[in-house]
Formats: C-alpha cells, sequence, structure tokens
C-alpha cells in the first residue's frame, strides 16, 4: 500500500511539471496577460496543494521517524513562501517574460532539490515497511481540497 503513497505524489508532482510547462509556454508565445496570470495562480495552488499533500503523508512520516534534515526542510519551507509571493506578485501584473522564466526555472530547482532530499528516504522508509498506506483516493481528494488540479478518478473502490 505504500507503493499507492508513492505513486500518488508523483503523479501530484507531474501535475506540477506539467503546469510549469504551460507557463513557459504561454510565456513564450504572445498570449493575454490573463491566461498567463491564471497559468501562474494554478503553479501556485498546484505548488502548495503537492507540498501540504506530500507534507502530510510522506515528510511529516519521514520527519517523525527522523530520516530528515531539520534544517534542509525548514529552508525548503522558506523557499516555497518565498515562491509563492512571486506567484502571487507575478500573476497580479503583467510580467515580462524573463521574470516568469525565472520562477519557472527557481520553482523547478525547488522541485528538484526537494525530491532530491526526501526520495532517498522514501525509498528506505516504503523497504523497511515504515511508511503506512493511504488509498490513492484519499490522497486525492486531501491534493484537490488543497488547492491541486482534478485528479483522475481511483480504479480503487471501498469495501
Amino acid at each position: 500500500m505504500p507503493e499507492v503513497l508513492v505513486e500518488a505524489i508523483d503523479s501530484h508532482h507531474r501535475a506540477l511539471l506539467r503546469s510549469l510547462d504551460q507557463v513557459d509556454a504561454l510565456a513564450a508565445a504572445p498570449s493575454p496577460a490573463h491566461e498567463l496570470a491564471a497559468a501562474i495562480e494554478a503553479v501556485r495552488h498546484s505548488l502548495l496543494a503537492h507540498e501540504v499533500t506530500a507534507g502530510r503523508f510522506v515528510v511529516g512520516p519521514l520527519r517523525h521517524l527522523h530520516l530528515l534534515d531539520e534544517g534542509q526542510l525548514d529552508a525548503f519551507g522558506d523557499e516555497l513562501e518565498q515562491l509563492s509571493e512571486d506567484a502571487v506578485r507575478l500573476a497580479s501584473g503583467e510580467p515580462d517574460a524573463a521574470a516568469v522564466a525565472a520562477f519557472v526555472r527557481r520553482v523547478r530547482d525547488h522541485i528538484g532539490r526537494k525530491a532530491g532530499a526526501v526520495e532517498p528516504a522514501v525509498r528506505s522508509a516504503v523497504a523497511e515497511g515504515r511508511l503506512s498506506g493511504v488509498p490513492r483516493w484519499y490522497l486525492d481528494e486531501v491534493y484537490e481540497q488543497q488547492g491541486g488540479p482534478g485528479a483522475r478518478p481511483s480504479e480503487e473502490w471501498l469495501g
């Protein structure tokens, strides 16, 4: 069952990367400012939803197991806050393509570094049976409630 957890978090991660690709495409082509602003806001919501969901079901338990560097996690939290503020600022104005590209690069860098810090601990905890299983439908529901885009319907049945 922990494999379902890892698969769900990975799918949320991929959705976030797709939303970053969309922002890149809109910034590179002449597009209305409101479309770019909406795409940036969608990235912000996806990023925060991904962070909350992963934090609740993966990072939190790994923290409790003392498998992650607390100082590094605090730095990632500060970075996330700054990225969120930057997204609001970019979505509120008419940003130039360079500012949007820099924002997208910073988000990708944040995601990559955090994944690099968390994934080894996840693999270890799953191999040792130290992460509990969570139904896919529940993970997707939490993700959506936190502002993430609608997830695909789960094939898991209750009962």
